[in-house]
């Protein structure tokens, strides 16, 4: 049944929340387990329909995978060298699958993943490093095909610090021959967290954090325990939520660090943030200072914050500029803000948004449209200080990596329930 997120703005948030386990660290954990012929254990798993649609994938390889709670094990390895085309092709995350079936059955057959309509993605850094790994690879009519005889370390230089890229890439050189340099790759605290992962099953790796990662292959790698980060896009959300509506709200489960180019973008004299080592505080009165932002590779700003950012500077007291450097389509937000009221101009990869506080405008609530996850999350963020009653359709965008986000806001004191989409309502 389609639902729908209807909001009513201008209820303050007040009180603690723990954010869940990443799901950009669960998706890749998960493949993780299928290197080794030993059960693996991946703890804290947001029930999300992302990580619903990976353990289907894996399943459609043949592997073992049980959901116990929070929890979900991985029993053994991959048993066939393509999954399910309809499910490859709806979930990015997909990808992993290179590096984790060449590892282990040296063959993968998939269609070219899917994911969010935002931009081009291509997976040329991925072939690339896989080539120069021994990998013989193809790509016709949609389709991958991958195959190779034995892998071989590389010292591999990537043109951009591509997250899926290293991460497949860490995966195949972790049972690989030899040694692997992987040089500008990611930084993201989900590349420390699978190499950690990784680490514990055995795998002989160093240098994650940095821009140059080194990893020694071995025969066999082994199971473990692994927990995932906390999920810093979420954390940021919240964070955006309160900057917004106003309030005092604790964020657990994130490293500080991890967020601070988000946190370093919300400080203002109304916008207090700080934080112990262990917990983020938030204290806000709504008045949201402007700014000039740019997304990039961490530690700087991250594109998944971009479109939550829109949200909130749509109440800024003057003009913000945000520039999009990642991907080239994600500012399809943009038009579902405006119904609100927003003043928003958009040049190319740059959004010039003229906040409510200086034009004296007030945004009202409206019907509007997630066209992606993200873009999904940064509408919840403007419904939250919007005036009236917002209603968000297409909800299954933000449920790919939020988990029950209307409980997670209400818990706060956010005015927001999910309800069936009346026939009527629906497109």
């Amino acid at each position: 049944m389609e639902e729908m997120l209807v909001i009513r703005g201008g209820a303050p948030l007040r009180g603690e929340v723990t954010v869940h386990g990443a799901k950009n660290a669960v998706l890749p954990l998960l493949l993780a387990g299928t290197l080794t012929d030993e059960e693996v254990e991946i703890c804290d798993c947001p029930f999300i329909s992302d990580v619903e649609a990976m353990t289907l994938l894996m399943r459609s390889l043949g592997v073992d995978v049980a959901r116990e709670g929070r929890r979900i094990r991985v029993r053994g390895g991959a048993k066939r060298a393509s999954a399910d085309g309809a499910l490859s092709k709806t979930m990015r995350s997909s990808m992993f699958m290179l590096g984790a079936l060449l590892a282990t059955v040296r063959e993968v057959h998939m269609p070219l993943p899917g994911g969010c309509n935002i931009g081009a993605r291509p997976l040329d850094i991925h072939i690339d490093g896989l080539r120069a790994m021994g990998a013989r690879v193809e790509a016709r009519d949609d389709m991958l095909h991958c195959c190779a005889d034995e892998l071989h370390g590389a010292d591999i230089v990537m043109r951009y610090p591509s997250v899926g890229a290293t991460e497949n890439l860490m995966m195949c050189a972790s049972l690989a021959r030899g040694d692997t340099c992987l040089i500008n790759c990611a930084r993201e605290p989900e590349i420390v967290c699978l190499a950690r992962g990784l680490k514990a099953m055995g795998g002989d790796i160093s240098g994650e954090g940095t821009s140059v990662m080194r990893i020694r292959g071995v025969r066999k790698l082994r199971g473990a325990s692994l927990m995932p980060c906390g999920d810093r896009i979420v954390a940021g959300t919240l964070v955006a939520a309160t900057a917004v509506a106003g309030g005092d709200v604790a964020i657990y489960g994130v490293d500080p660090c991890d967020i601070a180019s988000v946190t370093d973008a919300f400080k203002s004299d109304h916008c207090l943030i700080d934080d112990d080592g262990v917990c983020v505080r938030v204290r806000a009165d709504g008045r949201i200072r402007p700014v000039n932002i740019s997304t990039a590779p961490f530690p700087l700003f991250p594109t998944d914050m971009q479109a939550q950012l829109m949200g909130a500077m749509c109440f800024a007291d003057g003009v913000s500029v945000i520039d999009e450097t990642v991907f080239e389509r994600r500012f399809a937000h943009a038009r579902e803000l405006v119904k609100l009221g927003a003043d928003i101009t958009l040049d190319a990869g740059r959004a010039i948004v003229r906040g409510s506080g200086l034009t004296g405008g007030r945004l009202k609530g409206a019907t509007m449209y997630a066209r992606d996850l993200r873009g999904g999350a940064g509408l919840v963020i403007a419904a939250l200080g919007a005036e009236g009653e917002s209603k968000i359709f297409d909800i299954g965008y933000i449920d790919r990596g939020y988990e029950r986000p209307e409980d997670m806001l209400s818990c706060l004191g956010a005015d927001i329930s999910r309800l069936p989409v009346a026939g009527v309502e629906a497109r």
